[in-house]
């Protein structure tokens, strides 16, 4: 098992001119050759350009400790975009730095360089002139936006020009409707020309999964043309709120999606719940209905779908996580079947698991995309 060095960097900030940047990177990697041993061979490894915007100087110091755990999978060169826009100053600085890793016996040492760079008031406005020249030639670019919403400014056009890659996460994202429309109007704006990925739409693959291999059997297939009601149900006081309202929209436009089912209206009945949805299907009206589950010592990751199929024999599903997260309890209620229930362990991946798993794959998700696109019309409703 590799053991992750700590990082290697070179000098204080510095205002950020690229060619002392280029000559300081030169540096840093004969300074992680000198000293690495003769025990150790060191191989500078890189994949892809990962760009990554942080919102504040706290943010940033904590994606740069996440980058040393991504470049175990993913060598690349890493450029931290830190913007502080209310800054009383203005300028650009930067600094470099590299993530090694300590192999095993007879392995090389792989190391991936990054560069850090705060973008200062007014100085922002040049922060392309500035990124774009230390993107590795020939490799894809990718963008992790790591913030509470994605509405790139003006500035980012140059750097969007570029990137083939958009990695964002809905968890965090707050308010959570008007951000997932606004990243629906922005991805139909790049429409085929940028990918997109949602961290947290991967963290709802279990849940898809879980759903589809209920109506697997041509004998309950049938039973998706019935759908009446579906109920998601969610902790009310827990530090993952926003995380479990965002998938509960997504899944609900997964389903929308898939099915084919018409948008129509929303309703709230009740100020601190949720709204609730109405569809049409081809077999008549579906409600989707939201709720808050208040419980004590809530923990963030209990969660709950029901499905409901009427009709002269009506059916029921289920599909509950407990509170350890790792396990999914789904029940079958099926006339004419005696109920079928069982528990499934479900894989519960932190955000480098999820982020590596994307870099690795790198492809267009229209699946997502059509779901997003539900959504934005639920939320704008």
């Amino acid at each position: 098992m590799a053991e992750t060095i700590e990082p290697i960097g070179l000098g204080e900030p510095r205002p950020a001119n690229v060619a002392d940047l280029e000559a300081e990177l030169s540096a840093l990697w004969r300074s992680v050759a000198e000293g690495s041993g003769p025990e150790y061979a060191v191989t500078r490894a890189c994949t892809m350009t990962l760009l990554i915007y942080a919102e504040n100087e706290e943010a940033a110091y904590e994606v740069s400790n996440l980058v040393a755990e991504v470049t175990r999978q993913n060598p690349c060169r890493a450029i931290i975009m830190m913007l502080e826009p209310q800054a009383a100053s203005s300028g650009l600085e930067a600094w470099v730095s590299a993530h090694c890793h300590l192999p095993v016996a007879g392995e090389k040492q792989v190391c991936s360089d990054q560069v850090t760079i705060r973008a200062r008031g007014e100085a922002r406005q040049g922060l392309a002139s500035v990124v774009l020249p230390l993107a590795v030639s020939g490799l894809p670019i990718f963008l992790w936006w790591r913030a509470g919403d994605f509405n790139p400014p003006p500035y980012f056009d140059d750097i969007l020009r570029v990137t083939q890659h958009v990695i964002v996460d809905t968890a965090r994202f707050s308010p959570v409707g008007r951000h997932l429309q606004d990243l629906d109007a922005w991805l139909h704006k790049f429409s085929g020309r940028i990918q997109l990925t949602d961290l947290n739409w991967s963290r709802i693959t279990p849940w898809r999964e879980l759903i589809a291999q209920c109506f697997d059997s041509s004998d309950r297939r049938p039973l998706l043309d019935r759908l009446t009601e579906v109920r998601i149900e969610y902790e009310q006081d827990s530090a993952r709120l926003v995380t479990q309202r965002a998938q509960g929209l997504l899944l609900t436009g997964w389903l929308a999606s898939r099915l084919d089912w018409e948008f129509l209206m929303s309703e709230r009945r009740e100020e601190a719940q949720p709204r609730t949805f109405y569809f049409k299907s081809a077999a008549g009206m579906v409600k989707v209905e939201r709720n808050l589950k208040r419980v004590d010592n809530a923990c963030g990751v209990c969660f709950t779908i029901e499905l409901r199929a009427e009709g002269d024999s009506p059916a029921g599903f289920s599909f509950t996580r407990g509170q350890d997260g790792k396990v999914v309890k789904t029940l079958a209620e099926v006339p004419g079947l005696p109920p079928l229930g069982r528990s499934v362990r479900v894989g519960v991946l932190d955000e480098v698991e999820i982020l590596n798993d994307e870099l690795k794959l790198g492809v267009r998700d229209r699946l997502y995309e059509e779901a997003l696109g539900v959504v934005a019309r639920m939320v704008a409703s």
